[in-house]
Parts: structure tokens; sequence; C-alpha cells
């Protein structure tokens, strides 16, 4: 399993962030990525829940956990975003199973 960071750029929204660091994993471009974010979440919803607040503050606390184009991609309130590749194997994986004693 692999897990990378990425951080939300400064007026970045965050349904845009979450397709620039999918091509910045993958090293594509971001035109380049599908399905669309649009055929698997509302890019308006996710924008929503992590708008800045009334008085110009930042939310707090919160996250978004998804599936998109086979990672699991975690969207926090603090501007970072996670992509978890489950196809990964780890690092220190030998691909064979233990042996019974």
């Amino acid at each position: 399993m692999e897990h990378t960071p990425y951080r939300v750029q400064d007026g970045e929204r965050p349904s845009t962030a979450v397709v620039n660091s999918i091509a910045d994993y993958e090293d594509a471009s971001p035109d380049d990525i599908g399905p669309r974010l649009y055929d698997v979440i509302d890019p308006d919803a996710l924008d929503s829940l992590f708008r800045p607040r009334v008085d110009g503050a930042a939310r707090g606390g919160g996250k978004a956990v998804f599936r998109y184009r086979g990672y699991e991609i975690t969207y926090e309130s603090d501007g970072w975003i996670h992509i978890t590749d489950d196809s990964t194997p780890p690092a220190d994986a030998s691909g064979t199973a233990p042996a019974d004693e």
C-alpha cells in the first residue's frame, strides 16, 4: 500500500486539488485524468464542504473520504489530500505466505 500526501495550493478549489493531486501522483496532465470527478462525487458539494466560513476563517476538523480511480482519497480540512493506493504492496512484503509450523 502506498500513501502519498498532497498540499492544496492557495486559492485552489478542493475539487480541482483532488484532480491535480492524482495527476501529480501519476505524473500525468489533469486533463488526462478520467473518469471525470463529477462521475464519482459532486465537485460542488466537495467545494462547499471545505469553503472558508463566512468570516473568512478556515473550517477545521473535517474530512471527506471517497474512492476515485482505484485510490482511497482523503481530503482533510487542513488542506492536505492523501492518496492511498491499495494495489501497491508494502515495501517490506515478500509476496510469500509464512510456512505453517
